[in-house]
Parts: C-alpha cells; structure tokens; sequence
C-alpha cells in the first residue's frame, strides 16, 4: 500500500543504489526513456527546445543520454549530458562528469531536467536552479507530481509494461516528489532577490509538472 503523500518520501530508488549490474541498469534505463516518451516527457521538453532555439542544451541528470541523442537526432541541436555519477554512455553521447549543485557547467543557451529533481533535498534543488543560472538563460525543469492520481495511473497503466525495477522505482519517483506549492515555493526562494521570472504549468491528471526559469527577462 502506498504511503500517506502528504509527506515527502526520502526512500532510495533502486537505480540510485549500488550492486546494480550494468546490463540490467542499461535496460532499465532503456525502460525508462520508453516511457518518458509514452508519457509525452520528452515531446513537452522538446517543445520548450523549440521555443528558446539555443545554440547548445545541457541536460542535467542525464543518466545513459537518451534525452541527449533525441535532442540531437530530432532537433539537430547540439546537445551535453551533465551528470555526478554517469554510467558509460553510447557512443557518439557526450556527457560531463560534475555535480551540477554546485560545479561550473558550460556556457549554454538552455539547461533542461528531466524527472531528476525529486532525487534531490529543497537545499540542493534551489543550489541546482542558482547554479544553473551561473552559465544559461534558461532552464527548463520537467518533474513528478506528488498525487495519488498520477500514482494511481502510473500503477494501471505503465506499470505493467516495465520491469521490475522501473515499478518500484517509479512509485518511489511520484513519492520523492514535490507537490506543486512545494516546486513553487522552492523555486521561488531559488530567485528571491534576482530578475528572475518562471513560469510553473502542471500538467491533466498531475501527469507532470514543468518550470521555465528565465534568468534575465529582457
């Protein structure tokens, strides 16, 4: 049974651990992009690609660089994964070791985070959002929704379509989440003081949630 969302869970997910062999961590990575396009993640993050037409994307979390390669291959948009702990990627799939918390990233016209931020404490997610500022204009975050209706969905209709991993996982993720005031307040305390603006749109069904942060609004 699940737990009472009214509180945030800090359970691990599976992924995050250790003693994962790399074939089965592969696959479920592979899983995982599947669904992110099943679900319309990647369409929703690419839209927001086609409106800033920056000249370089970071994709912050990228984990094997599935998100990465369909910006290339879809947008022809140069495109870099940033990542603290990166498996080994594909070829042709650039990706940067650093903890984007904190460490200088690339200069780049837009930053893009798919459903990584609910791995992160509200400290880190508000020294994400500043630290991302520090080198773009933009940054796009693409999340999780702390509700029992996406859990509810997420349990009829992906979860038998995924192995294992990806169940427990995924149930853990929309637990992990924000609530949208939490993702509001948080960001908001990110810009405080700044001439930062952002934009907050949750989606049908608590599907998803999506910031745009614009750094400095002309």
């Amino acid at each position: 049974m699940p737990r009472n969302l009214t509180h945030r869970s800090y359970d691990s997910e599976i992924l995050d651990g250790p003693g994962i062999p790399e074939d089965v961590r592969r696959r479920c990575y592979r899983d995982l992009a599947l669904t992110h396009r099943w679900l319309g993640n990647h369409r929703a993050i690419l839209a927001c690609i086609r409106r800033a037409r920056p000249g370089l994307v970071l994709d912050i979390g990228c984990g094997h660089g599935a998100l990465v390669q369909h910006i290339r291959a879809t947008l022809g948009i140069e495109a870099l994964g940033i990542d603290r702990n990166p498996p080994p990627p594909a070829p042709g799939i650039p990706i940067l070791r650093a903890d984007a918390t904190r460490d200088p990233l690339p200069q780049a016209g837009l930053a893009v985070c798919l459903a990584m931020a609910h791995h992160l404490s509200e400290p880190d997610l508000i020294a994400l959002i500043r630290n991302v500022g520090r080198s773009c204009g933009r940054f796009v975050i693409l999340d999780l929704v702390r509700d029992r209706i996406p859990l509810v969905l997420f349990r009829a209709f992906v979860a038998p379509l995924v192995n294992g991993i990806n169940v427990q996982d995924g149930i853990r993720s929309i637990e992990r989440s924000f609530t949208p005031p939490e993702m509001k307040r948080i960001v908001g305390s990110a810009l405080a003081g700044t001439p930062a603006r952002f934009r907050h749109v949750v989606a049908p069904f608590r599907t998803r949630q999506i910031v745009d942060i614009v750094y400095a609004p002309e």
